[in-house]
């Protein structure tokens, strides 16, 4: 005895006043009565503290409570009965901006410290003697076609390199005395949907390589008054080759970035 929420677009983005669509698939082995069928979308900023020793940001934004951007709801079955087996309910939510003091909508992200995030709902109630059911499942909200940036961003593609005497963190004996460099490129801007490309070589190692990742770090900041306070954290990390590589070969470099965590819009992308 389940119940189920599935959106009609597979990749579940959609932008503002848009038509959410989808249907309620309820299964059931025996037939059951139930109080009404209602379907709610909402939308919030979420100011969240991990676990554990707090950061400067979490300190700041701590005590502060979840923002609502949108609620829709809507009812999509009167109280009466389903049927045993499977039924499916379809549903229809309009995304309409301008609710609780917000002219628009806020995209998708998931931050270390802040996080928007928009759901949708979908509940079958029972009335007192039985327990109502429910499903949720996450929709991403993006900017409007017409909001973002007309030109396409030129990738810009940057050199560097890497020895020991460029690194700060102690190093092995064989590594000073036999040396190592690594130089490659990167691009460094490109549009938040692009992937992230370049190409690494490892020209010398005195000591075996057991693998090459690439760490992509986030900068989340806040305006404290006149003051600008940041925090990095690792969200990602991609390995590009494991085991002690040939030296002087070119290995390519492609990084998918990961949308709903690297930036909170994709018109600064």
């Amino acid at each position: 005895m389940s119940i189920e929420v599935k959106l009609s677009r597979s990749n579940r983005i959609y932008r503002p006043n848009e038509s959410l669509e989808g249907k309620i698939i309820a299964k059931f082995p025996t037939s059951i009565s139930h109080q009404g069928i209602r379907i709610t979308a909402t939308g919030n900023v979420n100011l969240q503290v991990r676990g554990g020793s707090a950061g400067v940001i979490e300190s700041l934004v701590g005590v502060l409570k979840p923002v609502r951007i949108m609620k829709e709801s809507v009812e999509v079955r009167s109280p009466g009965k389903l049927s045993s087996g499977t039924t499916e309910i379809p549903f229809t939510v309009k995304l309409r901006e301008g609710q609780n003091g917000f002219d628009r909508f806020y995209e998708t992200f998931h931050g270390a410290n802040i996080s928007i995030q928009y759901l949708v709902t979908a509940d079958l109630m029972r009335g007192y003697l039985h327990k109502s059911l429910s499903a949720t499942v996450e929709f991403i909200v993006e900017s409007k076609k017409t909001n973002l940036l007309k030109k396409p961003v030129s990738p810009e593609m940057v050199s560097f390199y890497i020895t020991q005497d460029t690194q700060r963190h102690p190093l092995l004996p064989e590594l000073f005395s036999g040396g190592f460099r690594v130089a490659g490129k990167i691009i460094t801007q490109c549009a938040l949907l692009d992937p992230l490309n370049g190409e690494i070589t490892i020209e010398a190692s005195a000591v075996p390589i057991h693998s090459i990742d690439i760490h992509l770090l986030r900068v989340e900041s806040i305006l404290v008054g006149e003051k600008i306070v940041s925090e990095t954290s690792l969200i990602q990390t991609t390995q590009i080759a494991d085991g002690d590589i040939c030296r002087s070969m070119t290995l390519p470099i492609y990084v998918i970035l990961p949308r709903l965590l690297t930036c909170p819009t994709v018109s600064a992308g």
